[in-house]
């Protein structure tokens, strides 16, 4: 299968430039790949090049698979999306709300209003953002830490807004607290529970929270631009370098192939169905592609949030190049996919690179406008 040339010549100049290691990506339509390629190295030092079974690290592109376990949940009869988070974690029940000067400083708090329900979680609208408070709580981490650990501690940090007035990015919080729900309701670990209904029947079998010494072995280095040279990236720049794959973060610290993670954005553009398994039903595919957020904040923006992704209402070219209804998300690791259900199309970008903008960076846009231009074109 042949790479997307347009693309590959993109990437190339993005490596000439020491802006990127490497990079993979994958394209399917009507359940067959149309493009692939592999470019760049997964360790420069050692002269390894990036393959398609590389291990990289998801950061964010966890979240839609949290967004899925959640999603099994529900149709195990174990939740609902409007129940809310206090019914399981009794902490959630007395929230307070953060206010603000002009300056965005804290200057008090007051009792929240309403509750925080299940769906607010994976649609960003709780209230729980990232906060100094919030970064203490990671910092005070420790080895061996779990959800059960952590998640009630979420509880004494002010939320940002009320519950369901706004729309603001959690970049792990909310994830991890749907993630603790679904280990509380089904007596399992979230790992476990993740590998058992999602994980194991598509055959992801390098995706995990912590690796196998075999599997050790074909994750890549990553890397940033640092001076004009692209250098390897310690571990303390890595996102929650001081927490432990005990962990389960239901926003990030997934590690994946591209195959596998390929095999799941299969399973959401066939409505829930990859290989013969049915993972979820094709109305959880569609709750979480579309639009989850309460009327008030709909129609602001060209892409809205469904249940975990991002949702395309809007198409506006050439900075917005998918079609409406097109549904993914992205990692601060310069990870991206996107899926048309109209065309039956998915795409999914992999980098080592830390120093990337996630949703907003520049090759996941490209990527876009490239992998659009090439199937308008056939």
């Amino acid at each position: 299968m042949s790479g997307l040339k347009a693309f590959d010549d993109i990437l190339l100049g993005h490596m000439e430039k020491k802006e990127m290691a490497g990079a993979s990506y994958v394209v399917a339509r009507g359940g067959e790949t149309i493009f692939e390629n592999c470019v760049g190295f997964s360790d420069i030092a050692a002269g390894k090049k990036l393959e398609f079974d590389t291990i990289m690290r998801l950061a964010s592109m966890t979240k839609p698979l949290t967004g899925a376990a959640v999603m099994k949940a529900r149709e195990l009869g174990l939740l609902g999306l409007g129940d809310p988070v206090s019914k399981y974690i009794p902490e959630f029940s007395s929230l307070s709300v953060a206010e603000f000067d002009a300056g965005g400083n804290i200057t008090g708090t007051h009792p929240t209003d309403s509750e925080i329900y299940i769906r607010d979680l994976l649609n960003h609208t709780s209230g729980i953002g990232m906060s100094a408070a919030t970064q203490k709580i990671f910092g005070s981490a420790f080895p061996g830490i779990t959800l059960a650990d952590l998640v009630p501690k979420y509880a004494s940090v002010p939320l940002d807004f009320e519950p369901r007035t706004a729309s603001a990015y959690s970049a792990t919080m909310s994830f991890d607290i749907a993630c603790r729900i679904v280990e509380i309701v089904s007596g399992m670990e979230y790992e476990a529970f993740l590998k058992k209904h999602i994980l194991a029947p598509l055959g992801m079998c390098d995706t995990a929270y912590a690796l196998s010494p075999l599997q050790e072995k074909r994750l890549a280095v990553m890397y940033h631009c640092e001076n004009g040279k692209i250098v390897p990236s310690r571990p303390d720049q890595l996102i929650l370098s001081n927490v432990t794959p005990t962990f389960k973060a239901g926003g990030t610290q997934l590690f994946s192939t591209i195959l596998d993670y390929s095999r799941f954005a299969a399973m959401l553009c066939g409505g829930g169905e990859y290989g013969g398994a049915r993972i979820l039903s094709p109305e959880s595919v569609k709750l979480m592609a579309s639009s989850s957020l309460p009327e008030a904040l709909r129609g602001k923006g060209r892409e809205e949030w469904g249940l975990s992704v991002r949702v395309i209402t809007r198409k506006e070219p050439p900075d917005q190049a998918l079609n409406p209804g097109a549904f993914g998300w992205s990692g601060a690791y310069e990870t991206h996919f996107f899926i048309d259900p109209g065309l039956s199309l998915y795409a999914v970008l992999f980098k080592n690179v830390t120093s990337g903008l996630g949703a907003g960076a520049v090759t996941s846009r490209e990527f876009e406008r490239e992998v659009m231009n090439a199937v308008e074109s056939r």
